[in-house]
């Protein structure tokens, strides 16, 4: 899914004020296979039109941003979800070339897994209570929705000995449906909400066409009949399965979050680890002739995997964040929360942190990133509906708030007393006390609060659904509209220390620079790899596009196609 999945087995727990369930969300501006872009190429690119700044490539792009569901087509490709733009990729396994199958943000949303039919089609889950929704994609690559309605759908497979369809969904509802690949009947509850703790991805027993279901919440592999949902126990601690594949020999592989893949026979009565990789897993496919690829949340990669009990494996594409999503500038250390978890850059890589939301019970997801007191960084959850503070160096946090109504953005305060956050869905700029937790609604009735930028006792916000910048008065809400044009669509915010506020045009592709004490307006680069998308159907959310301006007036963000990059600025 769109959020961390490493440590669900353990988060039984619930957080004051937080909502738990473990999906993994978020909205990324990057796109697929893009390995490498020289310098000479992102100028060429990118228009700078303030001759004080050169556009320079920190990092490149995630080849595999969010990557989930996996899945061998009738065609015998290799198909793979993304989470963190609704896409699928479909890999030709005699030339390991990849190609956009279905195209991001075309109707689809937050897409978990994925399953082939005999026909040609593919069916993906849309997770989250942001979605809900299951696709049926054909053969051009077309989603149409098939259900709706569900909490969060997660786990796919269809059957091609019966022609039947069914969902699990994971730590919301956590039920099981069958569902009309067609989609003219309504979903069918076969197992209802919480019976099975945290079903997750399966497949079918070849023999029987019993669902056989690996249960993260208790490390148990589940046979469940397709029409009585009678459920018994295949085997016992498999600790931290998340999903599983039954292979042309009848065995059930397993990966699990902690890196290890299982080999389980249908009775249960032999398991073995037959590879240990590393942690972060999340799903897995197998082919007619029992090759076996495993695919990685964590890194954003896939890695197939030997099954003659060799324990070799190999990373067949590059590595990196899953899903850039928020980037701060704190001391000289960029830092960039990737809904998984906040790492570092520095030397064209990415780096971890001990902030991981998949290997630490409870930490909110990383859905956004701002500069936090002393050593702290902070971020919102707009999956969970939480505030968090956190300490990369240890790996300390300490949710400071929840119940809050979509957060997409946090701001410290200049004493560092508070965190302003924007709520997405209640149009409302909330403070949020840093001592104790307590909230105070700043201000309210706002069009799409997306960013914030603080400048001298002012606080500006970005309404994305106005197109515009407004002003606020932190002590008393007043607000007012500062700009209603020639932003475009504002993503992001910044100040950069000389009294000017920055703003990223993600329909525009540029970014805009307004002397906040003159209005007075230009542009400092154009035709930047950028845009915009809201996630979700009805209704939709947005997500800020991850910019952070330093001390020393550097531009960074994140892009499309051309990695991570900055605008440096002339000293």
């Amino acid at each position: 899914m769109i959020v961390g999945k490493q440590g669900k087995h353990k988060r039984r727990e619930t957080m004051k004020g937080i909502r738990q369930c473990l999906t993994v969300t978020g909205i990324a501006v990057v796109a697929l296979f893009v390995f490498a872009v020289s310098a000479t190429a992102l100028a060429q690119d990118i228009v700078v039109l303030d001759g004080n700044y050169k556009a320079e490539r920190l990092a490149p792009d995630t080849p595999f941003p969010g990557v989930n569901g996996a899945t061998i087509g009738a065609d015998g490709n290799l198909y793979v979800s993304h989470t963190g733009n609704g896409s699928i990729t479909r890999i030709n396994l005699k030339t390991m070339m990849a190609t956009p199958f279905l195209q991001a943000y075309s109707g689809a949303f937050i897409i978990d897994d994925v399953a082939a039919d005999d026909k040609g089609n593919l069916f993906a889950t849309g997770t989250t209570p942001l979605v809900g929704e299951v696709y049926r994609v054909d053969g051009n690559g077309v989603p149409t929705v098939i259900a709706d309605g569900m909490a969060a759908p997660n786990g796919v497979a269809y059957n091609p000995r019966n022609g039947r369809l069914f969902v699990t969904e994971c730590f919301q509802g956590n039920r099981i449906y069958e569902v009309d690949p067609a989609g003219k009947q309504k979903a069918k509850l076969l197992i209802d909400a919480n019976v099975i703790p945290v079903p997750e991805g399966f497949d079918f027993d070849p023999d029987t066409n019993d669902l056989i279901i690996p249960d993260l919440g208790t490390g148990k592999i589940l046979r469940v009949h397709p029409d009585t949902g009678d459920i018994t126990t295949v085997a016992e601690n498999i600790e931290s399965c998340i999903a599983l594949e039954i292979g042309p020999d009848k065995m059930i592989y397993v990966p699990a979050l902690s890196g290890v893949v299982y080999r389980v026979s249908l009775d249960g009565s032999k398991v073995e680890k037959i590879a240990q990789l590393p942690p972060g897993l999340d799903n897995v496919a197998m082919t007619k002739d029992g090759r076996l690829f495993v695919t990685s949340y964590w890194n954003a990669t896939i890695y197939e995997v030997a099954t003659d009990g060799s324990g070799d494996f190999k990373q067949l594409f590059p590595d990196g964040p899953n899903q850039p999503l928020g980037i701060v500038m704190k001391g000289d250390t960029l830092f960039v929360a990737d809904a998984v978890m906040i790492r570092t850059v520095a030397d064209g890589k990415y780096n971890q942190t001990k902030l991981n939301a998949w290997a630490s019970h409870g930490m909110p997801l990383p859905l956004s990133l701002a500069d936090g007191p002393g050593n702290m960084l902070a971020w919102t959850d707009c999956i969970h509906g939480a505030a968090c503070l956190g300490n990369p160096a240890t790996g300390e946090f300490t949710p400071v708030a929840g119940e809050l109504d979509r957060p997409v953005a946090a701001l410290m305060n200049s004493d560092g007393s508070k965190l302003y956050v924007a709520e997405y869905a209640d149009g409302r700029i909330t403070a949020v006390s840093l001592a104790d937790g307590a909230k105070t609604v700043v201000t309210e009735h706002l069009e799409g609060p997306l960013a914030l930028a603080l400048s001298n006792g002012v606080l500006y916000v970005a309404e994305s659904k106005a197109g515009r910048i407004s002003t606020v008065n932190p002590s008393t809400g007043a607000k007012q509209i500062l700009l209603s044009s020639m932003v475009g669509k504002p993503v992001a915010l910044a100040c950069d220390g000389r009294g000017n506020l920055i703003i990223l045009d993600g329909a525009g592709g540029r970014i805009v620079r307004v002397n906040t004490q003159t209005l007075a307006l230009d542009f400092i680069a154009n035709n930047l790899p950028v845009a915009s998308s809201s996630i979700g159907s009805y209704p939709p959310v947005e997500f800020p596009s991850p910019m952070t301006v330093s001390a020393a007036g550097d531009i960074y963000l994140n892009t499309m196609n051309r990695g991570l990059i900055v605008l440096k600025r002339n000293q």
